[in-house]
């Protein structure tokens, strides 16, 4: 049977994800039967990924970014240390998110608010407004918060996906709390062997310039000179050198797309640091 990890425990944006994603998944391929799939939780991010490093589980399932907080850093980082992982699909996953309290509680009872980071961030006009006097705790995970929130019985609360609510026995405080509606996060299914190309395609490199005027506007210039649409740069710090950084870009077309091909090889020919981190089927927005 095939196995997935994700960020657990139940109940967490990445398990509602997940199991969306396969729904959507088995309808796309045209699956009479769905495939039954074993699920997986594991504690952090990083060890989701290396879970599927590891060969423990045959995919894993993880946040890359977010439309309000941007960039998963823990995800990010792990990609590019990896050498045996593969992005091999994305899924774009609404988020609403909910205070979840173990009774009904009047705001200036709330003395802490545990979640996830990412979480706490897309609703801080939310707390600043209605829970600024309570100490923000940040969890591995929203359900890991709700699970916190719910052992405890104390007056406390979790933001955390509504269905955390009734797993663990939560009433919902509030609902929609994030600072705005089209709140969602881009999620990728990771394996180790890029799939065959679909006509809708994207490639996710990493590359490192070298530290001179212009040196990322040379890279950007080939793709641009090929018409290869770009449709994300993000930066991460290099974690070598204070003030070196490595370049995320998501390329539209697949990595067998002759001119993209063109691209990597003149880059690699320039000896520049080129990591590809996959090429896979692009998410339908909606």
């Amino acid at each position: 049977m095939p196995s997935i990890s994700y960020l657990g425990p139940e109940g967490s944006f990445s398990e509602e994800a997940l199991l969306d994603y396969l729904v959507i998944r088995d309808q796309a391929q045209g699956q009479e039967q769905p495939v039954t799939w074993e699920l997986r939780p594991y504690h952090s991010i990083r060890e989701v990924l290396m879970a599927c490093a590891r060969v423990e589980t045959t995919y894993s399932f993880a946040p890359l970014e977010n439309s309000l907080e941007g960039q998963v850093g823990a995800t990010m980082d792990t990609l590019k240390q990896a050498d045996n992982l593969l992005i091999v699909g994305e899924f774009v996953h609404p988020v609403s998110q909910c205070l979840l309290t173990s009774h009904p509680l009047a705001w200036n009872q709330i003395t802490r608010v545990y979640s996830h980071e990412q979480a706490l961030g897309q609703c801080r006009e939310f707390l600043s407004t209605y829970l600024p006097h309570a100490k923000q705790v940040p969890l591995a995970s929203t359900a890991e918060a709700a699970r916190e929130v719910a052992q405890a019985g104390s007056n406390w609360a979790a933001i955390a996906p509504r269905r955390a609510a009734d797993l663990y026995s939560l009433h919902c405080q509030a609902r929609g709390i994030q600072d705005a509606s089209a709140n969602a996060t881009r999620f990728v299914l990771v394996g180790q062997d890029i799939p065959p190309s679909t006509g809708r395609d994207k490639t996710s490199l990493i590359i490192t310039t070298e530290n001179s005027p212009g040196a990322l506007f040379r890279v950007l210039q080939e793709f641009a000179e090929r018409k290869l649409n770009l449709t994300r740069i993000e930066s991460r710090p290099s974690k070598q050198k204070l003030g070196e950084y490595i370049f995320f870009i998501d390329v539209e077309g697949h990595i067998s797309f002759p001119p993209l091909q063109e691209v990597l090889q003149i880059l690699r020919d320039k000896q520049l640091l080129l990591k590809v981190l996959g090429s896979y089927p692009a998410a339908k927005l909606a």
